[in-house]
């Protein structure tokens, strides 16, 4: 029986507007009348997880920030992943002469160095606005707390950014492109998957108890956990061939799932009862 649904957010849950549709709402209603728990698995930070999961109207767990943070359905928090402050710094240093939008994820807050028209269309995507941290390499050796850095711009830029990583430090951090104009640089293995498997062994849950929706390259990390991984149908084709089914929405995973567990619960023919 499948005991816990996980979903990404952006491009999955979530609609251009950044809501949830009355159709996926109904569905979650859904899975919570037969007992599935809910865990929201996002690039997102923890507090903007929370104002989803007040739109939905019930309780879920969290893993925010790419797997850097977990909290259970309570709000408890249960483990976080952060940069070593030298790591942290030296992707810093190694970004500074790419031109794209640069945020600096530290828990529940983003910062960003220099506000400009670029940064502003980026923040109308977000759930709160940016803090801007004008001196961000005095605060790196400081010790600012970071658990990621998210890069936005043009594609071609950040397979540049990627490759520079992977030649001074792909042995230290984990590169995703999780959105047609972003990319996530996390320290090494940390990821969604990697946290997701964390959830599931405090909860007592199986990998076959568990389904995964998503539709970005960092929720490969989560397909490759479950039998039951599902991705968007507008995925790319590289995401898309990692799961085992793909799904035009989220609610269409949720029926796939509730079917799932009924064929389950009936009766083996030949059965005596």
């Amino acid at each position: 029986m499948i005991k816990l649904i996980v979903s990404d957010l952006d491009g999955t849950l979530l609609d251009h507007s950044k809501k949830v549709s009355p159709r996926e709402l109904a569905a979650l209603v859904k899975a919570n009348e037969a007992g599935i728990q809910l865990c929201l698995a996002s690039g997102r930070m923890h507090t903007e997880i929370q104002q989803v999961m007040k739109e939905i109207g019930h309780k879920a767990f969290s893993v925010s920030q790419n797997g850097a943070f977990i909290h259970l359905d309570d709000g408890t928090f249960l483990q976080s992943k952060l940069f070593d402050p030298d790591l942290a710094l030296q992707v810093y240093q190694l970004l500074k002469d790419f031109e794209l939008v640069k945020l600096i994820c530290s828990g529940d807050a983003n910062y960003i160095e220099n506000v400009s028209s670029a940064s502003n269309k980026v923040e109308a995507r977000m759930f709160q606005p940016f803090i801007v941290k004008e001196d961000a390499e005095h605060a790196f050796k400081t010790n600012l707390p970071t658990c990621k850095f998210t890069l936005l711009g043009e594609l071609e830029i950040l397979m540049q950014v990627i490759e520079v990583m992977k030649q001074h430090i792909g042995d230290q951090v984990e590169l995703f492109i999780s959105d047609t104009d972003c990319l996530d640089i996390m320290p090494r293995n940390v990821s969604k998957g990697s946290s997701l498997l964390v959830l599931l062994e405090k909860l007592g849950l199986q990998p076959e108890e568990v389904a995964c929706f998503g539709d970005s390259f960092n929720d490969i990390s989560m397909f490759g956990i479950t039998p039951h991984s599902f991705a968007m149908s507008g995925a790319h084709p590289e995401v898309r061939q990692q799961a085992a089914f793909q799904i035009n929405s989220v609610s269409e995973g949720i029926m796939h799932v509730l079917n799932h567990n009924e064929k389950l619960s009936l009766p083996e023919k030949g059965s005596i009862g």
